[in-house]
């Protein structure tokens, strides 16, 4: 990180904060972003799993995750529910920078943290689907692609650049 970036830090993500969680989403997603009533039911119910990059005080980036159903993504822009019972894996639902902040370390250095609350919450495995060309930022953060047949229907949702990866963080 260069000596600018240093100032950034992740927090836990607030309620409060789902104003500019979708404010960022729109900049970061803007073929298909998503309500902000579906960013906001995952903060709720995995608040543990959310957090805001910060700079002081202005927020430049989120991520959003929680535990889900192995190898069954779930679609974009749809509410959950609930976190189901027989979930296997942390699920990174999604990862936001804004462009001023990206080449900074955040990405890499949250995807660290979410490693250790997956496992701190008992999981052997982080999930997410990678999208806009990400994949090799996600396989130099340890993810490899897993795909086949019964997850290409399941990721049309997410356009055409989307793969299915994971990561072992036993």
């Amino acid at each position: 990180m260069t000596e600018k970036n240093t100032a950034y830090r992740w927090r836990p993500a607030d309620p409060a904060d789902i104003g500019v969680i979708y404010d960022i989403q729109c900049i970061a997603h803007d073929l298909q972003p998503e309500a902000q009533d579906v960013l906001l039911e995952r903060l709720l119910l995995c608040p543990q799993g959310c957090f805001v990059l910060e700079n002081d005080g202005v927020v430049s980036g989120y991520v959003l995750s929680h535990p889900w159903i192995r190898r069954s993504p779930p679609p974009v822009d749809a509410r959950l529910g609930a976190i189901p019972v027989e979930a296997d894996i942390w699920y990174l639902h999604d990862l936001a920078l804004l462009p001023a902040t990206r080449g900074s370390g955040a990405g890499a250095k949250v995807s660290a943290l979410l490693a250790e609350q997956a496992r701190q919450a008992g999981f052997t495995t982080v999930a997410l689907v990678s999208v806009n060309g990400s994949q090799g930022f996600w396989e130099r953060q340890g993810f490899s692609a897993h795909m086949d047949g019964a997850l290409a229907g399941k990721l049309e949702s997410y356009g055409g650049q989307a793969v299915y990866m994971e990561r072992d963080v036993a």
